[in-house]
């Protein structure tokens, strides 16, 4: 049964209780992330996060910690995304206690020490560096950057830069943990085998002596006309092997109602998140273009895109564009239709039910909602917010939020003569205005 409530110093808590399970799983949330901050200091959120589990004051070193975490098969991890920090810790369910002290301390008392940072800022680097090493790194480089106007926040990999990490200081990890890392601004889900009272006591006697701070407000200031304007970007790479497509255009934001989200959601499915898309059906299974074709929505304070990426083989690429151009430009006007739309629920609907089988999946679905709604909705209830969706909805939803004035299509791949095919593919852009 899944219960909310708030500590005395402002803390937002929501704990799931499977009382069949031998274990108890801590999920913990900061706002903030790589997109809150400055141009000057790029990865202190990454490097910061990394520094959470060097030592605390328990525990005091990283060795310390995994060494009495993994005693007791135990798992843990931070995280770093654009819109937050987090920690999560997994241990057999009699050591509720110990869990949650060890979460208390990694997000209100680590230690920073000076000996740790030194080691760790070389491996974070090492880190970046071999994601740089992939050729994703780039094609989602070059994307971000055409997407968006110069300098903005999601412009950048929430990894950071290394030249920027080498030089972070320990006052720099400890301004960015003092801005964001306070009662006001964290978030709680509990998962598991546990007694109600015991947890409520332990959250008390360990996070609840931390002053409340304040509230979250930091996030940059983002809107549409942060998009870069319509058109077709492409970089030349000799070393890929296909072209990589990228169909982007604005969308909903998180601000949209989250039934609207849902929607769009459901939308996507049937256009391209499945075998039997749209998409997918036509590139691949009748016309074995393409190896992979999806569709991803995302949605940030402000602002929101979809995407819809696939890779093609060399020489197929202006049919791939075509096709899903055409594809595209007749779901938008047209919609969905009733079977696919109901084959589209019952995926959702099946696949929300079933993401209640693991403490994990709970912990991140109840994540969600518990930092960006106002209310944590169960997959029941998500159900029922989409089982009655009509095609008329869908189709008004599309004609309405999705926004092809700022279109752009990315290619990037070993293409030739960028101005002919530039040229090429801006005409067969016309298809969605």
């Amino acid at each position: 049964m899944l219960k909310t409530f708030k500590l005395k110093n402002g803390i937002k808590v929501a704990t799931y209780d499977l009382p069949n399970l031998k274990s108890l799983h801590l999920k913990l949330s900061c706002k903030g992330g790589s997109v809150a901050e400055d141009l000057k200091h790029k990865g202190v959120a990454h490097l910061m996060e990394h520094m959470l589990v060097q030592g605390i004051p328990s525990l005091p070193s990283a060795q310390d910690l995994s060494r009495f975490i993994e005693g007791l098969a135990g798992v843990y991890g931070a995280y770093t995304q654009q819109l937050l920090i987090g920690f999560d810790l997994t241990v057999p369910a009699p050591y509720l206690s110990d869990a949650v002290r060890i979460a208390s301390e990694v997000f209100f008392e680590p230690l920073f020490s000076q000996e740790a940072l030194t080691k760790e800022r070389g491996v974070v680097g090492e880190e970046i560096r071999q994601r740089m090493d992939s050729k994703y790194y780039l094609i989602n480089k070059f994307l971000n950057q055409s997407r968006f106007r110069k300098n903005h926040p999601l412009s950048f990999d929430v990894g950071g830069q290394p030249e920027v990490v080498e030089k972070l200081t320990r006052q720099d990890i400890i301004n960015y943990w003092q801005r964001f890392f306070v009662p006001g601004n964290t978030w709680i889900v509990a998962v598991g085998n546990f007694s109600e009272n015991n947890l409520k006591k332990c959250l008390e006697q360990y996070f609840g002596k931390y002053n409340p701070g304040d509230m979250f407000s930091v996030f940059p200031y983002m809107e549409p006309s942060d998009f870069s304007g319509r058109g077709v970007k492409i970089r030349e790479d000799s070393t890929l092997q296909s072209d990589y497509v990228d169909l982007t255009f604005p969308a909903l934001s998180m601000d949209a109602d989250l039934a609207l989200r849902m929607k769009q959601n459901l939308l996507l499915t049937v256009l391209s998140r499945l075998r039997q898309s749209r998409l997918f059906k036509l590139l691949r299974f009748e016309k074995g273009l393409v190896y992979n074709v999806s569709a991803s929505a995302s949605t940030m304070p402000g602002l929101g895109y979809v995407d819809i990426f696939s890779e093609a083989s060399q020489g197929k690429l202006k049919e791939v564009v075509a096709l899903t151009m055409h594809e595209v430009a007749a779901f938008v006007k047209n919609g969905p239709t009733k079977e696919e739309m109901e084959f589209a629920k019952n995926f959702l609907i099946n696949r929300w039910l079933m993401a209640f089988d693991h403490p994990s999946s709970i912990a991140e679905w109840i994540e969600g909602d518990l930092l960006w709604e106002e209310e944590v909705k169960l997959p029941e209830e998500a159900v029922k917010m989409i089982q009655d969706v009509s095609l008329e909805e869908l189709l008004a939803l599309m004609q309405k939020y999705w926004d092809f004035s700022k279109l752009n299509l990315t290619l990037q791949g070993p293409l030739k003569n960028e101005r002919t095919e530039a040229a090429k593919y801006e005409k067969i852009l016309e298809e969605l205005k």
